[in-house]
């Protein structure tokens, strides 16, 4: 008689979970003794080499020195077990930067919807969602900090993946759960993250005080070994623990997913298109094994030494066997991937850039209301700052005045208007501005939810799924900086010859520092749309450093026309 798979019980899977923790807990025990064992008998050795009268060996101390290693085993690894169940987890999800899904957003819509679906087939009583703000293709399943299992799903899976596609990853990480691979996977993770958060604290350095500079240094220079030591335990510890998982849990996740979802195919397609996709992600050596497929495999060796420490059977024998399901070769699965990558590259929609889309006419009144906005903003611009020179910055608007570094209450200002100098908050317009900033309120309302360039009222939109504000007359665009990653893992726009012909300067550009000047000319100061601060020029990122309009109290960026779908352009020909 065959015993189902599916679907599995509430208790049979906490009764599955305790045998799971003994375990781990016994072969944890095993690891500290064997590992302390072998650091007294080097004591020891020394001991006899710089001392030759002594006998360290002999009866009496054995046994003190074995009892010393019992009790140091146990009592690390009692700690070690309790801190790994404690905060483990809450390590895994910070190092990935996971968050919940936002059900605004249609793409974390659908798998919220999925992973509900296939909460139900497989029968688990409670199930979370994470999202993992990455371009990379994968997935993983873990045990949140309450003990509920929990899916992960990066946003470039998201991206990628058609609904039936993103159905097999969920039933493969709900596979996991069911099995308890889940749990013991997060265990032996989270055993690791005790010495990675213990390498964390020894690498953070106090902030520089004058007078302190030689016990900076002193203190650095000593927690270099220590921080050896403490790197090699988590390595051989990893390594250890990740002999022990077999290869076949993926194969057989892969099996029971095919039972969840009913579609072998769709599984074989995503597990593909992640393995091609592939690259580092968060703590790759810490979290490999929770992965769809190890985001270094094309790095492993595929000898059998590679194999020994790799804790994902290899690609083509995965992709075998759930061709076979459906009467196909491995190669006629990576050809539809192909073949479904040219249709939805075929079917998407052309963006152009904004100067094949104006005419003359609109040209020439975005130029005539960007002047009037320079001369309005001119107009406000009525104060300045003593500097610490002595001499007088400016001339500012309120809201860039506030946001000046050498800005604070006690600061002496003067208006040019009133003709009036003081400190700043003898100021009641720079009191009210500073009251409202404090309650997160647009520091002049009256420039509040304006294009920064037009002064024209934004207006909401959607950009790749995402939520953004759009000047209807410069077409600017409003962007969040966490959504960033979104915008750049979807792909539902082509973009023109015209805008290509532009990102192809820009490249041109970054990779050439002595044209970068020609290219990117200064941008003029602008208001935050939201607060009313001063935008700060800064560069994109460290890979893309085109300059562009940042808000970090708002964590937001203002792109000038063409400016984001550039930088799609860019990073989608980052491989090129």
């Amino acid at each position: 008689m065959v015993k189902s798979n599916l679907p599995i019980s509430y208790w049979e899977l906490q009764k599955k979970q305790k045998a799971i923790s003994g375990f781990l807990f016994i072969l944890l025990f095993i690891f500290y003794l064997v590992a302390f064992g072998l650091l007294l008998a080097v004591v020891l050795l020394g001991i006899q080499v710089f001392l030759p009268g002594l006998n360290p060996f002999s009866a009496p101390h054995l046994s003190l020195y074995a009892t010393l290693a019992i009790l140091l085993s146990g009592a690390v690894t009692v700690i070690n077990f309790l801190q790994a169940r404690r905060a483990g987890a809450s390590y895994i999800l910070s190092n990935l930067r996971a968050y919940p899904p936002d059900p605004a957003d249609r793409y974390h819509l659908s798998f919220m919807n999925v992973a509900e679906e296939m909460k139900i087939s497989s029968g688990l009583p409670r199930l979370k969602t994470y999202v993992i703000p990455s371009v990379n293709v994968n997935s993983l399943s873990l045990y949140d900090r309450d003990n509920v299992p929990a899916i992960a799903v990066t946003e470039g899976l998201l991206a990628e993946a058609s609904r039936d596609e993103l159905q097999a990853v969920v039933a493969h990480e709900a596979a996991h759960i069911q099995k308890g691979d889940t749990f013991l996977l997060t265990l032996i993770c989270s055993l690791t993250a005790f010495y990675e958060n213990f390498l964390d604290s020894l690498e953070k350095e106090p902030d520089y005080q004058p007078g302190f500079q030689l016990f900076r240094s002193t203190q650095k220079t000593a927690s270099a070994p220590l921080a050896y030591v403490v790197n090699s335990i988590s390595f051989l510890m990893i390594k250890f623990f990740t002999m022990l998982v077999s290869q076949n849990r993926e194969l057989l996740a892969d099996a029971t997913a095919v039972e969840l979802s009913r579609d072998p195919a769709a599984l074989a397609r995503i597990i593909y298109k992640a393995w091609l996709a592939n690259s580092y992600l968060g703590d790759s050596t810490l979290l490999t094994p929770l992965f769809l497929v190890p985001p270094d495999s094309k790095e492993i060796a595929g000898n059998s030494w590679g194999r020994l420490f790799n804790t994902h059977p290899p690609l083509e024998k995965r992709l075998k066997l759930l061709a076979s399901m459906t009467h196909q070769t491995v190669e006629e699965t990576k050809n539809t991937v192909r073949e479904q990558e040219k249709l939805r590259q075929d079917s998407r929609l052309v963006i152009k850039s904004s100067s094949e889309i104006d005419s003359p006419e609109k040209e020439k009144a975005i130029q005539k209301l960007k002047e009037q906005a320079e001369n309005e903003l001119h107009k406000a611009a009525v104060w300045e700052i003593r500097l610490a020179s002595g001499q007088w910055g400016g001339p500012f608007t309120l809201g860039a005045l506030i946001s000046q570094p050498a800005f604070s209450p006690a600061v002496r200002v003067r208006n040019l208007k009133e003709n009036r100098e003081g400190r700043a908050h003898e100021f009641p317009q720079i009191r009210f501005a500073l009251y409202r900033q404090g309650k997160d309120q647009p520091v002049d309302p009256i420039l509040a939810h304006l294009c920064p360039v037009c002064q024209t009222p934004l207006q909401e939109s959607f950009y790749e799924g995402v939520q953004t504000k759009t000047c209807p007359l410069c077409s600017g665009r409003l962007v969040r900086i966490e959504d960033m990653e979104k915008i750049l893992s979807r792909q539902e726009y082509d973009f023109s010859p015209g805008l290509k012909a532009k990102a192809s300067h820009y490249k041109e550009a970054l990779l050439n520092p002595g044209k970068r000047a020609s290219l990117f000319p200064e941008k003029k100061p602008l208001l935050c749309p939201q607060c009313g601060l001063q935008l700060t020029v800064k560069p994109f990122n460290y890979y893309y450093v085109f300059p562009v309009h940042k808000c970090y109290k708002c964590q937001l960026i203002w792109f000038e026309p063409d400016e984001l779908e550039i930088l799609q352009i860019l990073f989608q020909g980052r491989d090129e």
